[in-house]
């Protein structure tokens, strides 16, 4: 592999003094994510206009990304598109020049040069994924200018430090819908990155027993998960989408373990002695049925790589030391069996570390690609003749809605680099067998997880600190620093995955409702305003253990941050769960008991379909608070949501804190599935779309007090 250095002086040398580099005018690096390697400032701007047009020798890929550059600059300019297919033009033309040579290495066919004058753009480059890339650097530029049309004059040289770039999103455990991995596919390609690897099946952990598979199968109908799938032209049509980003879909089918969604195909691939979930490697049913399954899946997927996962295969139940080195010569066998397999289909089969801790290893064959999620032995693997990837579970692995692993962006971009694996793992700058690095969202806890909307959130900052470190120009002296350019850049084009109800940071709460002053929005209950005894010019919510009120919002909840407040008094003295407010996704309590201890306090949780999970590691999605909401008395609650943190106010004092996430759930005012609602009457109900701080919190307190007492 050429060294990224060696081929920026290449393309330094040979293309910027063919166009002419003039003296430099001022200092001011181009705010791009991730950061260019080489660049030049120049006078003056290039005006983008209905009269731009696009210059190039006609190609179908060069029209593609031509039209999706028109495509994202109208939506970040929020105007129609314009055309700009034309092949001839005058002045304040672009011009695409492609120059292919053969052998192209991959950081070669994602080099660029670009040259931004006042009459007119020239990119360079030797393959279509140069011009992409150059067209990304353009729109950032765009999006940073007053005007977005004005695009200041430089000349700039780059080419990424790696090869793999790589993002893995877990949708064998939670499925996202196509839309959604389009946003994370436009995501990428807004910060260069080029492998998306989808994780199709899985097991949930903590004691829930869901398994999915998310392909339509052909071969095995009854695989196919019930409850989300892609069809196989589903997958196609992504697979395009992608590939004219310039990003390559890697598919993960994870086999033996992690395979519970085969198993209940074919239960007789169970082993008493494997752990749950892992098909047993010395029944030949099991190659079979995998070889079937390969069979299909292989060809839809035209990746020069396809991960067979291999991951966690564990025989803990196996007691003697035969039965146990059995299973492990096994394992090793299905490895390389199934690497000549899929690789005689042209293939390059990707793995996940661990094997070699096996029992009586058995050598695995060297053309095996090694996902380093445990990097421990990263210098022996390319001793052994193996391609690596830099996936360290405790720097890149994002588990949202749980309290292990979680990425520190601020130790990634300052400290971190894709060639250190640990203590006594560096390998060398410029390890040709390092191909690169992979950010990971696991979604260890299902369906019960957090929303799209947060585990893109999770995401929104560490994408581009990986494509920074990945492209191997970190421009930033600190993360703080950096954190200033992705604010500037991050309005990514065709991505609708931030929150529905997304509010600015303002004083202004999304409801405020009081029964009185404020309508209800629930025009069909509006019976159950009812005006207190003694307090006649007041007017309040009373729910009687059936009522609900829908408060008719562009979404059902709201993800963090956000801050409830509420005036309740509660009419009923029995301990029995009830509601307050309720989403498909989230429920807050009025007596919510503890299934451990058995108390019973305010409680809130997450759900699917408006059902709380129960089973091992249900702390993760409930919360029963120490407070108790006293009978026959106003109280004041203020709840606050933020990132991993719930926090409790009473009155408009802090009782109790937890790390632990939660959405604000707001599609109905007591519960409309069937569960019951709280007994109480409700008043001076506000949400607001960020987190109140303690003289806020107290104000809404000593307001509501003063109107209800």
């Amino acid at each position: 592999m050429i060294s990224t250095k060696k081929l920026i002086t290449y393309i330094t040398f040979f293309v910027l003094i063919q166009s002419g580099l003039h003296a430099q005018v001022n200092n001011i690096a181009p705010n791009i994510i991730p950061a260019v390697h080489q660049w030049q400032a120049g006078n003056g701007s290039f005006i983008i206009s209905a009269a731009t047009l696009f210059k190039f020798k006609p190609s179908v890929s060069t029209q593609k990304t031509v039209a999706i550059f028109l495509e994202d600059m109208a939506a970040l300019r929020g105007k129609e598109r314009q055309s700009g297919l034309q092949a001839k033009g005058g002045k304040n033309d672009i011009i695409i020049k492609i120059k292919p040579q053969p052998h192209l290495t991959q950081l070669q066919k994602e080099s660029y040069h670009l040259e931004i004058k006042p009459d007119k753009i020239i990119i360079k480059a030797m393959d279509e994924a140069g011009v992409f890339y150059a067209t990304r650097t353009l729109l950032q530029l765009i999006e940073k200018s007053a005007d977005k049309q004005s695009i200041p004059c430089y000349i700039i040289s780059d080419i990424p430090a790696y090869p793999f770039r790589g993002f893995m999103l877990d949708v064998g455990r939670k499925f996202f819908p196509v839309s959604q991995l389009k946003d994370y596919i436009c995501r990428m390609s807004w910060y260069k990155m080029n492998q998306l690897q989808l994780h199709l099946n899985d097991q949930a952990f903590h004691g829930q027993h869901y398994a999915a598979f998310r392909i339509q199968s052909e071969t095995y109908p009854q695989l196919t998960s019930t409850d989300g799938f892609y069809t196989q032209q589903e997958i196609r049509e992504l697979i395009q989408y992608a590939a004219d980003r310039s990003i390559n879909i890697i598919p993960e089918i994870d086999a033996p373990a992690h395979a519970m969604s085969i198993l209940d195909i074919a239960p007789e691939l169970k082993n008493e002695k494997l752990q749950d979930g892992q098909l047993d490697v010395l029944n030949p049913k099991t190659t079979v049925i995998m070889e079937k399954i390969y069979d299909e899946f292989v060809p839809l997927f035209p990746s020069p790589y396809f991960h067979i996962g291999t991951d966690e295969y564990r025989f803990k139940k196996a007691t003697t030391t035969e039965d146990r080195k059995a299973f492990a010569a096994g394992f090793c066998n299905y490895i390389n069996h199934f690497n000549r397999y899929i690789g005689a289909k042209g293939k390059n089969v990707m793995i996940w570390s661990g094997y070699n801790e096996m029992p009586g290893f058995t050598p695995i064959d060297s053309n095996i690609m090694i996902d380093m999620w445990l990097g421990n032995n990263a210098k022996e693997e390319i001793k052994a003749g193996h391609q690596v990837v830099q996936s360290t579970d405790g720097w890149l692995y994002i588990v949202p809605g749980t309290n292990y692993y979680g990425v520190d962006n601020k130790f990634l971009y300052e400290k971190w680099a894709p060639n250190d694996f640990g203590p006594n793992q560096q390998l060398n700058p410029g390890e040709p067998d390092l191909l690169g690095a992979k950010l990971h969202v696991w979604n260890d806890l299902g369906p019960m997880g957090f929303t799209y909307h947060e585990t893109a959130d999770e995401v929104a900052v560490a994408l581009p600190v990986m494509a920074e470190k990945l492209w191997g120009n970190k421009m930033s002296p600190t993360f703080d620093e950096f954190i200033k350019r992705v604010d500037g850049l991050k309005n990514v084009p065709q991505v609708n995955d931030t929150r529905l109800l997304d509010v600015s940071k303002n004083s202004d709460p999304i409801i405020n409702v009081d029964f009185k002053e404020h309508s209800l929005p629930d025009a069909v209950n509006k019976h159950l305003i009812k005006s207190l005894t003694g307090y006649e010019s007041k007017s309040v919510l009373a729910l009687d253990g059936h009522d609900f009120v829908r408060l008719n919002l562009p979404a059902d909840e709201l993800e963090q941050p956000w801050t409830l407040s509420f005036r309740v008094k509660k009419t009923d003295a029995r301990d029995t769960t009830t509601v307050l407010f309720e989403s498909p996704y989230g429920t807050i309590f009025l007596n919510l008991k503890d299934k451990k201890s058995g108390k019973t306090g305010l409680g809130i949780a997450r759900t699917v379909g408006y059902k709380e999970y129960a089973g091992e590691g249900e702390d993760f999605y409930r919360q029963v608070f120490n407070s108790i909401v006293p009978v026959n008395k106003w109280t004041q609650i203020t709840l606050t949501g933020g990132h991993n943190n719930c926090t409790l106010y009473i009155d408009g004092k802090e009782t109790e804190s937890v790390e632990k996430q939660f959405v604000c759930p707001l599609k109905t005012i007591g519960s409309s599935c069937g569960h019951l609602s709280a007994l109480a009457f409700l008043t001076n109900i506000k949400v607001f779309g960020r987190i109140l701080n303690r003289d806020e919190i107290m104000a809404l307190y000593l307001n509501a007090k003063l109107l209800v007492d």
